[in-house]
């Protein structure tokens, strides 16, 4: 048996006990809010490993390591910092949830206070933004195939590997992608460490001797980390949206949730495993400079897999092929919902009874999204090239019109139909025109920009026009008062047990 044929027996085998979890412990759902987000009785630790999962994708991993590795000390503590805060400004946001827990989608959230037409839109923009999503996460799943396998075509283990994640999110549901993200979580969280312990031996060089060739680096020397010249305030202002960026499947594990109070632990305690996990990262990328100094961004991944046996390029495989299909399954998920319930009730008549066939729609519409998403690889097959085009356009469309709006809702506003419409289609006008004639002449994003256009845009409006009774900031209920309260106790009671 050839050498190269271990890799692959390791890649299909993956692919079917993955397919076996996720079809094996699947329910016959009855209810279509059993498939979308369960019967809210996961427990902490499911939530969070889900969240992890869907956050590191393999095309983070692709990205981040070349990023990390070109750019120096800088790039790292800024992105850290800036999901760190990120998600810790969620958990935060997950205390104001309690109105809207029973939900299914952020498109529910929002139409539930701003109408039919807003809510379509919402649905409308979330759905790209999960078919550039799982388009990304495709595209790596060839690239690594291809890189890992260069004996064989990847486009057959990668129409295979798309087809396997289709198959057990569209019949096994929410339920399916949480049992299979925990293996897939378990599986690329153990090749980190061996990475790290790949390229540490590499270097041949010890901690110590790693440490001083570093300091004499001028990219990675830790005197870099404050000094805010011209490049440094660019990474910032082009990183600035992490602080409020959260995918729509990241949103739909509120809904996951009992409560705003578990939201609130499990967002809490996952900004301590992803600090984890990317300062592993950082770590591989730092030893990897250490090795090979020279090296170009697309030769990172060819120096790591050079003289790496079969098995182990099979586990490298296997592992980022995890990361991808964890963070697909999630995204292919929440774009059915939102076609099979968002969209759909937004058609519908608001007196008509409910849909009956949404549980059907909704596995046709991932086995849909899923085939959409392929072919926009197709059109897009470098990785860099459909990155860019899925963060600028379809991605940065979702963030900078939904992402402000359902803070807004969340926090206690409420207005009009007609100040919604302005605020997004004010912040998609302002990217449009900021990333056509603006970024190419300062490099800088407008995504941040046209957030804060849309919240700005939305607030101006409401209080420049006249508006109906009952709109503006409203007072928290009784149970987001009753929730406070608990927080405020726990909080004495912590600090009396310090003080003791």
């Amino acid at each position: 048996m050839p050498l190269y044929n271990i890799t692959l027996l390791m890649v299909l085998a993956f692919l079917f006990v993955t397919l076996t979890i996720g079809l094996y412990i699947r329910k016959k759902d009855t209810t279509f809010r059993a498939y979308a987000v369960g019967t809210q009785e996961f427990h902490i630790t499911t939530l969070i490993a889900t969240i992890l999962a869907t956050s590191f994708g393999g095309g983070f991993l692709m990205r981040e390591l070349p990023n990390i590795y070109d750019q120096g000390i800088q790039y790292p503590f800024l992105i850290f910092t800036m999901n760190t805060v990120g998600s810790y400004i969620l958990s935060l946001l997950a205390l104001h949830m309690g109105p809207f827990i029973q939900h299914l989608s952020i498109a529910e959230t929002i139409g539930s206070i701003y109408g039919q037409y807003i809510r379509m839109i919402t649905a409308l923009l979330t759905t790209c933004s999960c078919i550039g999503s799982v388009a990304i996460q495709i595209n790596v799943m060839s690239y690594t195939i291809g890189m890992c396998m260069d004996t064989i075509n990847p486009d057959i283990l990668t129409v295979l590997a798309t087809l396997t994640l289709i198959s057990y999110t569209a019949f096994g549901g929410i339920r399916s992608i949480t049992i299979t993200d925990l293996f897939q979580l378990t599986t690329f969280t153990i090749v980190i460490p061996y990475l790290l312990k790949i390229v540490l031996l590499k270097t041949d060089q010890s901690f110590l001797e790693i440490i001083k060739l570093l300091e004499k680096q001028e990219k990675f020397q830790c005197k870099h980390l404050l000094e805010f010249d011209k490049k440094y305030c660019i990474q910032l202002l082009n990183n600035l949206h992490l602080l409020f960026f959260c995918s729509p499947s990241i949103i739909q594990r509120f809904y996951m949730s009992t409560g705003p109070i578990q939201a609130k632990k499990v967002f809490s305690r996952v900004v301590l495993f992803e600090a984890i996990i990317f300062i592993s990262i950082a770590l591989i990328a730092l030893f990897i400079f250490v090795g090979n100094p020279t090296l170009q961004k697309d030769e990172i991944w060819g120096y790591i897999l050079e003289d790496m046996s079969p098995f182990y390029k099979g586990y490298v495989a296997i592992s980022i092929l995890a990361m991808t299909m964890s963070t697909a399954d999630s995204h292919l998920q929440t774009a059915s919902i939102m076609i099979s319930h968002d969209m759909v009730e937004s058609m519908r008549n608001i007196e008509a009874p409910p849909y009956m066939h949404k549980l059907r729609l909704a596995k046709l519409a991932t086995l849909v999204t899923g085939l959409l998403a392929m072919i926009v690889t197709v059109y897009y097959p470098n990785l860099f090239t459909l990155s860019a085009f899925v963060f600028e356009w379809l991605i940065g469309c979702f963030t900078v019109s939904v992402i402000p709006l359902f803070i807004l809702t969340v926090l206690g506003f409420r207005s009009t139909t007609p100040t919604a419409f302005m605020g997004m289609g004010i912040s998609i006008l302002v990217m449009l025109i900021w990333n056509h004639w603006l970024k190419p002449k300062i490099a800088i994003d407008g995504k941040c920009i046209a957030a804060v256009a849309n919240g700005l845009a939305t607030m101006a409006a409401h209080y420049l026009l006249p508006q109906p009774c009952g709109t503006g900031w409203m007072e928290p209920d009784p149970e987001q008062k009753r929730m406070r309260q608990l927080i405020r106790a726990f909080k004495k009671h912590r600090k009396n047990i310090d003080a003791e």
